[in-house]
């Protein structure tokens, strides 16, 4: 019996030369399938950890300062810490429920993280003692799932970073602009970076990744007042950036 061209090995006796360049092709997508895939589930990952480590520290080293003068205020703040573990426990589950979908039929236990949850994101971060400031402009409906992914996990990391990088930062200002073509999003700080961590870098290279997926640009870096991240997404194929 003799394999069709498309599914013999390039390495198989009666392989001829179109089949073997057929099987390096193949091989080549397939690695390229598996290396995205790997980076996408890193992106997620230090995306879910990172973050909700970041607000569990501040939370319980803010308890630690306020716990003689204020144990009312100290023990919502270790509540708080917990009630961020227990969240971060289910996102990872179904962050895991994603990538195991059609595995053993095991079901999906939460949908994708959406723009849905920003409230829940900001109140988060205003738990730690930041001041936050949310401003939308135009409407944010229609954005596809993958869109609205990456404009949450921006403004988190940009949270994320305030909380581990800015440990002076009082306020946070977070922005949303729509236009006919593009999307903006700004998330600012008023504290003086420390210098840049690994853990910084793993964020940064990140956010370069999903904003890339979409054809945007970033910019990270610090302003005359503080921290900023800053991405410029496009909305539609004939506006994305060239790499």
């Amino acid at each position: 019996m003799s394999w069709p061209h498309w599914l013999r090995s390039p390495d198989h006796p009666r392989a001829q030369p179109q089949d073997k360049a057929d099987g390096v092709e193949r091989e080549g997508y397939i690695q390229s399938a598996v290396l995205a895939e790997r980076a996408r589930i890193a992106r997620e990952m230090h995306d879910i950890v990172a973050h909700n480590l970041s607000v569990m520290i501040a939370l319980t080293d803010g308890a630690a300062l306020t716990l003689d003068r204020d144990p009312a205020r100290a023990r919502e703040a270790i509540h708080q810490a917990a009630a961020t573990g227990r969240a971060a426990l289910a996102e990872m589950r179904g962050t895991f429920s994603l990538l195991r979908s059609g595995v053993e039929d095991e079901p999906v236990l939460n949908p994708e993280p959406s723009l849905a949850d920003m409230d829940g994101l900001l109140e988060t971060a205003r738990s730690t003692g930041l001041r936050v400031t949310y401003r939308t402009s135009g409407s944010t409906e229609g954005l596809s799932t993958g869109m609205q992914l990456a404009v949450l996990r921006l403004v988190q990391e940009g949270i994320t970073n305030a909380l581990k990088h800015a440990p002076r930062a009082t306020d946070l200002q977070v922005s949303i602009r729509r236009g006919q073509e593009d999307l903006r999003v700004v998330v600012d700080n008023d504290g003086i970076s420390e210098p840049v961590a690994a853990e910084f870098g793993n964020g940064l290279i990140g956010m370069r990744e999903r904003v890339a997926l979409h054809g945007g640009r970033l910019f990270v870096g610090p302003t005359s007042s503080g921290w900023r991240i800053s991405a410029w997404l496009p909305l539609h194929e004939r506006g994305r950036a060239r790499p």
